[in-house]
């Protein structure tokens, strides 16, 4: 009797462990599915920022143009009087040459030139900013795909989240309700005890069965029960997002790109006397200033949607949760003060550039 008792307080402790295990690995599931989520977040956000500002360079570029093709207009219609010009001094000096005649012939050779140089000029300015326009309307296409994707992976992710959630949410409710189901059974009726001459079991049997439950629990506990990475990449190991990878690439070479222009031991005019980050509940930390508009500063960040303020602005962002403590970069971006840019990226993430 004791021994059958002994080996079902064994399976029961057991059945237990197993249980745990499989709600422990179920909720590892779902952190790391929410923390993939958050990251789809984050790039989210980061591409946001990036099409608004291709939509606002456009807008200006759209305005350039207009300016440009008005003075190629007027260019050409000045390169048309001058040319009238050139053919009546020359008719009048040809009827009645002078001193006079010559000078004026001269002068007017000499503005129908500077009239043709105006017109290659700005037509070349129109070239240019055509081109570049051209390639602005492609980046806006890009991006505006890739948001497009981005909110469909978003989507998704959020459809598996909510799933896992509804699952973990029944599985919960059904183990709830075993267990008033058990407590709500009649008891069955016991039988006089009848002494059986079996032999003692010592009590390391018991202490044993104790022993193997405890080192299951351990067992559960450490993940060795766990057959995929799952478990693995919630108890730490980072997943990176390709996409963040590619964004931060792209910025890093817009950056120097900018910076580039400027002439050797040049920085350009600073915008702000002070420029400071603030993340909500934090103290200020102040820019570096990098020249052409530019500041940044590499700064701990804290998991789940923060406001950061820079000056007066205000910026809501995403951090994914295994991303807690981690140092970030964040880049500000002042060349329209009507409408700044923030960018932020993990630090760790710069050695994938290379």
């Amino acid at each position: 009797m004791v021994v059958n008792r002994g080996r079902s307080l064994l399976f029961a402790g057991l059945l237990g462990v197993v249980g745990w295990s499989v709600e422990l690995q179920a909720a590892s599931s779902l952190t790391v599915e929410q923390n993939r989520l958050a990251r789809m977040e984050q790039v989210q956000e980061n591409r946001l920022v990036e099409l608004e500002d291709i939509e606002n360079e456009i807008v200006s570029y759209e305005y350039k143009l207009e300016r440009a093709q008005n003075s190629l207009s007027e260019a050409r219609k000045n390169y048309q009087q001058s040319l009238v010009a050139v053919k009546t001094a020359e008719r009048e000096h040809k009827g009645a040459a002078s001193t006079d005649t010559a000078r004026a012939l001269k002068k007017a050779k000499h503005t129908l030139n500077m009239a043709e140089r105006g017109v290659d000029s700005r037509n070349r300015r129109v070239e240019f900013i055509q081109s570049n326009y051209g390639e602005l309307a492609t980046r806006l296409a890009d991006a505006r795909e890739s948001v497009a994707g981005g909110k469909s992976r978003l989507e998704a992710q959020q459809t598996l989240v909510d799933s896992l959630v509804k699952e973990m949410l029944n599985e919960a409710k059904t183990a709830k309700a075993k267990v008033a189901a058990k407590k709500s059974a009649p008891k069955p009726e016991v039988a006089p005890a009848v002494v059986i001459s079996a032999p003692k079991v010592p009590e390391p049997t018991l202490a044993a069965a104790g022993d193997m439950t405890n080192a299951a629990a351990d067992s559960a506990a450490s993940g060795e029960a766990a057959p995929s990475g799952e478990v693995t990449a919630a108890a730490g190991a980072r997943e990176v997002d390709p996409e963040m990878v590619e964004y931060v690439r792209g910025e890093r070479a817009r950056l120097e790109k900018l910076l580039s222009q400027l002439g050797e031991g040049e920085s350009g005019k600073h915008t702000f006397r002070n420029l400071t980050l603030k993340p909500k509940g934090e103290d200020s930390v102040e820019f570096e200033f990098l020249g052409q508009d530019q500041y940044r500063v590499i700064v701990p960040v804290t998991a789940g949607r923060q406001t950061y303020k820079v000056n007066s602005w205000k910026f809501r962002r995403t951090i994914p949760a295994d991303d807690n403590g981690e140092r970030y970069v964040f880049v500000f971006d002042a060349r329209r003060l009507s409408r700044p840019r923030l960018v932020m990226y993990p630090e760790y993430l710069l050695p994938k550039l290379d």
